[in-house]
This record gives C-alpha cells, structure tokens and sequence, in this order.
C-alpha cells in the first residue's frame, strides 16, 4: 500500500470518528473530558505526523502552534498565543523551506515518464520537456511543443501562468510536476485531453475552470501540492 493511501486513510479514519461522535454525543454524556478539544488535538497530531512524513515545515510548524495555542494554559505560554506563535510560525516555516527546500513527492503514473528531463525556460517554449520557475515575479509562459512529454513547475511568491493550448502529446500520455507557494499557479490545457489530478493541498485551494471532455486519447497527469496559494485550472 502507497504513503499516499496510508494518509488517506488516517485522516477517513478520523472524519469517521467525527462522524459517530456527533451521533453517540446526543446520547452519551461525557463528564470531565472536552472530547471536542480531544478530536482537535488528534487532527494537528495527525497533521504533524503528515508533516513529518512529507518533510513539510508549514504542516509541522503550523500543527505545534496550533497544539499550543489549545494547551496555553497548561503549558504557560498564554503570553505568545495565539496571533505570535502563528506568525512565527508562518515566517519560520517560510525561512526553513527556503534553506532546506521543500522534499519531493513521488507520483507513480506512468513509468515511461522521465521526470528528470529538463529544457530551457523561455517566453515560447518547443521542448519536450520543460522547466520553469518562478520566485517573487510574475511570468507567462507559452509551450509550443509538438512532442511535449512533461513540464516541472515551481512557484513561490509569485504568479505563474502556463499555456498548454497549443501543445501536441504525440505519446500516450504527458505529466506536468507543479509546486506552488504563497502565489498562483495558472494552467491552461486543452480541454479535449483526459486528465488525471494528484493535486494536494496545504492551506491552500484547488480551483477547476471549464470540464474537460476528454475526447482524445491521450493523458495528462497533473501532480502536485499548493500551499497557502491557488492553483487554477482552465480548460480551452
């Protein structure tokens, strides 16, 4: 079993036990025991845990502050909770992500896929395979390509916006690798390709524009997470 489906069913897990608690709690009194503040307790664990597991330092910083911030009292800290605990854990996670980087995800598509090819960045673009990115800018970018294989994308304080219109996959199918942080990420696919998302997210937002009809019979993997940012989707 996959560490992607391993998180998918910790956090079932969880929501189901939401689920019973709400029902059994119209029943059962529970003296003495904040079972809300429990259940909370368990989801920023369970965060941190997914954190750890993913090297991701805004998941880990933001799960102990916020476990903090419930505990206050206990721990003696009322002084620095809530708003200074989470600022300095926004501008920690900020600064260790940018000295350590941010671990990679593997997505097992297709083995066919080499995602260590790389080309040139560049306003219009005829490779098969792309990289770009972008840091605290704004950039647009045209992929031209009539054999495009795949395109790693990384944005951070910044916008990016990516046009695939008017590429061709000659393969059976395509990916494109996409990070983005505190910024937006903008890709526009043709709508007539079939499309497959891996698409995480960490304070982040998923937003699809269009449907896909996918009347070709070729694939697009679409991989990648977003944290505190968008990634938007259009389809054309």
């Amino acid at each position: 079993m996959d560490k992607n489906k391993n998180g998918k069913i910790i956090w079932g897990l969880f929501f189901v036990i939401v689920a019973i608690y709400v029902i059994i709690s119209r029943y059962i009194c529970f003296p003495h025991i904040n079972i809300f503040k429990l259940l909370i307790t368990v989801f920023f664990v369970l965060m941190l845990l997914e954190g750890l597991r993913h090297v991701d330092f805004f998941e880990i910083l933001f799960s102990i502050a916020c476990i903090c911030i419930l505990y206050s009292r206990h721990l003696g800290i009322t002084a620095i909770t809530p708003f200074p605990i989470l600022i300095a854990a926004l501008f920690g996670s900020i600064g260790l992500t940018m000295i350590f980087g941010k671990k990679k995800r593997s997505y097992m598509w297709n083995d066919s896929i080499n995602t260590n090819s790389t080309g040139t960045a560049s306003e219009q673009c005829n490779d098969e395979h792309i990289f770009y990115k972008n840091s605290f800018g704004s950039v647009i970018r045209y992929v031209n390509s009539g054999n495009f294989r795949g395109a790693e994308l990384s944005n951070s304080f910044g916008s990016m916006v990516i046009h695939f219109d008017n590429a061709v996959i000659q393969e059976t199918s395509a990916y494109i690798n996409t990070e983005n942080s505190f910024g937006e990420t903008q890709l526009y696919i043709p709508k007539e390709w079939k499309i497959q998302k891996n698409l995480q997210r960490t304070f982040g937002s998923v937003n699809e524009n269009g449907m896909a009809s996918g009347t070709d019979n070729v694939t697009l993997y679409i991989n990648g997470e977003t944290t505190f940012g968008e990634i938007r989707i259009f389809y054309i």
